[in-house]
């Protein structure tokens, strides 16, 4: 099935939905960006032509339970409501993923992938294979949400608080910061840059460096001066892995 067959059939669940929510629209236009860019990370990775199909499923459904979650709980935060990643495996492997595909042989790593690609780190017990494709739609995920921070400044949002210490040392090692360790809004700045510590393929490296996300985001900081140090690091560490 090619992508454009995928996106109508999940156009058509999408629509379900009130398409009148903004809310909605975006994880929906979110969800299309993802498979394209899931889809270049395969091709520039030379995966098989069964894992960039795998890639393009995976990067479409990803965030399949976002709209039942937004429509019950009017939030996007799955500390307060449901795991979204755990409820998008337990919808689409009830009965529907074969709308996507009929070819059980996928069906396992489809689940992986959707089921990780919201965790902190990916388990251990995963095949090679498996934790391979796990990485395409981590890496896919970020890129886009860095795309989205950096058109729209309202997505950031500032505070006069400190960050929290364990967050920043964090930071500070180049680990992804645990959303668990948040307590305001700086921290969750730095958790959104640290993200670019847990991606995996050249091109998503690259694809940052070319685009310019990170300075775009920066630029849209009302108090740049307190943020200047940590998207100065991000911007090294970038730069030092395309090197």
């Amino acid at each position: 099935m090619n992508k454009e067959e995928l996106k109508k059939i999940f156009k058509d669940y999408v629509y379900n939905f009130d398409m009148n929510d903004k809310m909605i629209e975006l994880k929906y236009l979110h969800s299309c960006r993802v498979m394209e860019i899931a889809d270049a990370i395969a091709k520039h990775s030379n995966f098989s032509e069964k894992d960039i199909e795998i890639s393009n499923i995976v990067g479409l459904l990803h965030d399949y339970a976002r709209f039942p979650q937004w429509t019950k709980y009017k939030t996007y935060s799955d500390l307060k409501s449901i795991d979204h990643a755990d409820l998008a495996v337990e919808l689409l492997f009830e009965d529907v993923i074969k709308n996507y595909t009929t070819n059980k042989e996928f069906y396992d790593e489809i689940y992986d992938a959707i089921k990780y690609h919201n965790k902190l780190s990916i388990p251990n017990n995963l095949s090679e294979h498996n934790t391979l494709l796990c990485k395409v739609i981590r890496d896919a995920d970020k890129l886009d949400i860095f795309y989205l921070y950096s058109i729209d400044k309202d997505l950031i949002l500032e505070d006069n608080e400190s960050v929290t210490p364990k967050v920043e040392q964090d930071f500070l090692l180049g680990k992804q910061v645990d959303r668990r360790d948040i307590n305001n809004k700086i921290d969750n700045i730095l958790l959104n840059l640290s993200m670019v510590y847990d991606l995996n393929f050249d091109y998503s490296y690259k694809y940052l460096y070319e685009t310019k996300l990170i300075d775009k985001i920066y630029e849209g900081m009302v108090n740049k001066e307190k943020y200047k140090k940590y998207f100065e690091i991000i911007n090294e560490y970038i730069k030092e892995r395309i090197d």
